[in-house]
């Protein structure tokens, strides 16, 4: 069946709390990727690595005040994170697809003492609520391989940054390569398992942000910083052939085939975890 925002919403609302559950980490309500640098040295410096890069982005656009918002802000970490730590800024928002993911961010925000300061709501950000021109920067965690139309995200990020604003983008991107029969077996577990239809190489991504007026400033790999947990390939076949099989309907299992996909996706170097970072140069065209 064809993915549809429908469907990765449901995969959500059904996995988000058991994905806090197994992180080990849900104080922290952080279901993103620990990045593990040279002068890393716990779990929570590793967990916010993505976090402070994105950070020290914003604070380039803008020293003081600055008006930002998470698309597919998930259960709130990054924003947990950066806000507090920025100089005077205004109220920022977080929005996410998943009714449960929106509630347990509001729920967080509230323990925190930041709902006047984050809010937090469901929808899709092909369709942000927000006025034309209205941030400065905008940014987005392992979210925009979600969409199921890529394209849309980069013309709605355009009309809500004004002129000189960022866009910046942690996520997946595929290899600008043929894949072999094992390599594209891995990759298709990975895009059906995760529900992830928007993954692009790095060159479509920079083609659908100039369509829409943006401009590439960073592109850093980060692969080399994720520990990853990739598997013998018979092993891996095997456990994709049988968890394929279990007639267990319930979303957990294939993501959990497709957490396996992408840790040998990563290995095997068909997909590449990278942080772009774009600047609104124009409305595009």
């Amino acid at each position: 069946m064809p993915i549809t925002t429908d469907s990765i919403r449901t995969y959500y609302d059904e996995n988000t709390n058991l994905f806090l559950k197994f992180s080990g980490h849900k104080q922290a309500q952080n279901i993103h990727r620990t990045l593990w640098m040279d002068d890393t040295k716990t779990l929570e410096d590793a967990l916010n690595v993505s976090n402070a890069l994105i950070q020290a982005e914003i604070e380039s656009v803008t020293p003081t005040n600055a008006r930002i918002a998470d698309l597919g802000c998930g259960v709130g970490a990054s924003l947990f994170y950066i806000h507090p730590r920025l100089h005077q800024p205004a109220p920022a928002v977080g929005l996410t697809l998943s009714p449960v993911q929106a509630r347990l961010a509001q729920e967080s925000a509230k323990q925190l003492g930041l709902q006047s300061h984050i809010r937090f709501a469901e929808g899709n950000f092909t369709a942000v609520p927000l006025s034309s021109a209205s941030l400065d920067a905008v940014y987005s965690v392992e979210a925009v391989c979600h969409a199921v139309d890529p394209e849309k995200y980069f013309k709605e990020a355009s009309r809500l940054l004004r002129k000189g604003g960022k866009l910046i983008i942690v996520d997946d991107y595929q290899a600008a390569r043929t894949f072999n029969q094992s390599e594209q077996k891995w990759f298709d577990a990975y895009i059906k398992g995760w529900y992830v239809p928007g993954v692009r190489t790095v060159e479509q991504t920079i083609v659908y942000a100039n369509k829409h007026g943006f401009q590439l400033k960073t592109n850093n790999e980060l692969t080399p910083y994720l520990r990853l947990r990739n598997l013998p390939d018979f092993l891996a076949s095997t456990l994709l052939f049988l968890g394929e099989k279990l007639p267990i309907k319930h979303a957990i299992v294939p993501s959990m085939l497709g957490s396996m996909a992408l840790q040998q996706c990563l290995y095997m170097k068909v997909v590449e975890y990278r942080m772009l970072v774009f600047e609104k140069i124009d409305d595009g065209r």
